[in-house]
Parts: structure tokens; sequence; C-alpha cells
């Protein structure tokens, strides 16, 4: 019996990333998964009758044998694997790793070099109780892709931010030893895949879709040790880990993508991360072997 599974996307990010989606479809040919695209907006679920219930345009629907969940909902995650659905990435990594506040409170303690990062609401920016001197960096708590992400050097600029993000729930931290330059580590379950960095001469935002420019990068053992740290505290499926640098050039924790994109993985590299995804879920379910 074939295994079936779903691919969950909203309907904004699955205009943008037709072609990844086609490639995981076409994949699951190759493996003989029956796959799903599904659009999270024809899925309603909840409780029914004192039972987790989850209907597929208002109808009852069997469920699927996994989920690779490619949309940033964790309670319908949990709702999922209450209902003995596994998902990639799964509501703990969802819930963890898609606040960045609660990210670092995670891994703090854990041996992982972080900047110093501050927890507050947006509208306490003009209480003038700030932690740090300017400059720094605001950022939401939730902002994906370089969104969201301001560096202030004065109180008419913070005035600005506070405006545009009132009533949000941000995060504040130092500006890193070198700005503009950022690392991403691909990792698929406990195993890094490959790692990308990248560059932008004309921001302190180095992110590729920003106009960063980006380049295969071989990390060192040093820097292998604190990769590997922030891996044994999840259950990944398929992550990215950014580092920002120190100004001796060491790294410093800055955020998990759990719906990570895998462009600069695909520029700089000729690996199938799809295939190797979807081997690694069969093998999590038990129906195959070692990832290729």
């Amino acid at each position: 019996m074939k295994v079936k599974g779903w691919l969950i996307y909203e309907e904004e990010h699955a205009k943008k990333n037709k072609a990844f989606i086609e490639w995981f479809l076409d994949e699951a040919k190759e493996l003989d998964i029956e796959l799903d695209f599904i659009l999270q907006s024809r899925i309603s679920f909840g409780i029914q009758n004192n039972e987790l219930v989850k209907l597929l345009d208002q109808e009852s629907v069997d469920s699927p044998d996994f989920v690779i969940m490619r949309n940033i909902d964790p309670l319908f995650n949990e709702q999922l694997e209450r209902m003995r659905i596994p998902c990639f990435n799964s509501h703990h990594v969802s819930t963890i790793c898609n606040d960045k506040a609660r990210t670092h409170q995670y891994l703090a303690g854990k041996g992982i070099p972080m900047l110093d990062t501050y927890f507050m609401e947006a509208d306490e920016l003009l209480t003038g109780n700030l932690p740090l001197p300017m400059p720094f960096i605001i950022k939401t708590r939730t902002g994906r892709g370089g969104g969201d992400v301001f560096m202030v050097e004065n109180i008419e600029q913070v005035e600005a931010v506070h405006a545009q993000l009132s009533a949000r729930s941000i995060i504040l931290q130092p500006l890193a030893g070198l700005p503009g330059k950022d690392l991403r580590v691909y990792v698929l379950g406990g195993e890094v895949v490959w790692a990308v960095l990248r560059s932008n001469e004309n921001s302190f935002k180095a992110n590729y879709t920003l106009g960063g420019q980006a380049s295969a990068y071989s990390l060192n053992e040093a820097e292998l040790i604190v990769v590997k740290n922030i891996i044994q505290q999840f259950d990944f499926g398929l992550v990215g880990i950014d580092f920002l640098f120190d100004e001796d050039g060491r790294l410093l924790f800055n955020e998990i993508e759990d719906v990570v994109g895998c462009r600069t993985l695909c520029l700089t590299s000729d690996i199938n991360i799809v295939k190797r995804y979807l081997e690694f879920i069969l093998q999590k379910l038990g129906l195959g072997g070692e990832p290729t």
C-alpha cells in the first residue's frame, strides 16, 4: 500500500514556491509516495463531538501517513500530532523556532554563543527604559526573511520603528561584529547537509532575497561543535540554522528557520534536498533505508 502524505502551504507562499512544490510532487512519485499538495485554507480543525477533528473542504478525510508543514501554524501541527499524524517539522520545532525570543530563551545556558538579547513589547520602546546603548537592532519575534528588522542609531529612528511596530512583540540586540554577513547551515534530521555564506556590502542584512550574495562554506571543527550542540536540542526535520559572526569571525547563533527556503542551497550545490527529505521521512516512518 502506498505511503500517503500531505504537503501544506498557505496561498501566498504557494504562489512564490510553485517550482519547489512541483519538485516535491515529482520526487514523491519517484519514491512511490502519494503526496497531495493542500492549501491550509481548505482545512478546518478543532473539536467535534468531544473528539479532535480535521476537515478538508468541510468533509471528513482519511488521515495521511505524514504531513510536510510548509506553513507556520504550531496549533495545527499539535492537532495533527495529537491525532497521531507525524509532522515535519514537529509542533515543538514550530513553536520554538518561529519565535526569536523563545528560541534564544530555549537555547540559553547550553554553551551556544549568541548576542545579548532582550525581550520587549514595541510599545515599551518610548518609555526610556532601553537595555542597550545605540546603535542596536530591533526585530519582531516572528519576522522572516529579514523582514521587520531595523537598525536604530538615534531616538528619532526608535520613534519611527515604534510607529511601525506598535503592539508587536520584539527583541533587541546589539550589532554583530561583522554586519552584512551571516551563515546558514542546512540541517536534515541530525545531520549537517550544507552551509552557505551570505553577504551584503550595502546592508547590515545579508539575506539573499534582499540582495545578498551566496557562496558555499566549509564549517571548521569548532563551528561544527556549535552546530551539533544546537541539533542535539531538537528533533529536526529540515531546517536552516542561521549564524552571525563576532569581531573575531566566530559564530554567534541568530535564529532557526522552520519553514526554510532552499534557494541558496540549490544555487551553491547539486544536492537533491527534496529527495533526501522524502527519504528521511520514509526512514522516520520505518518505511525506508538510509537517505541517499
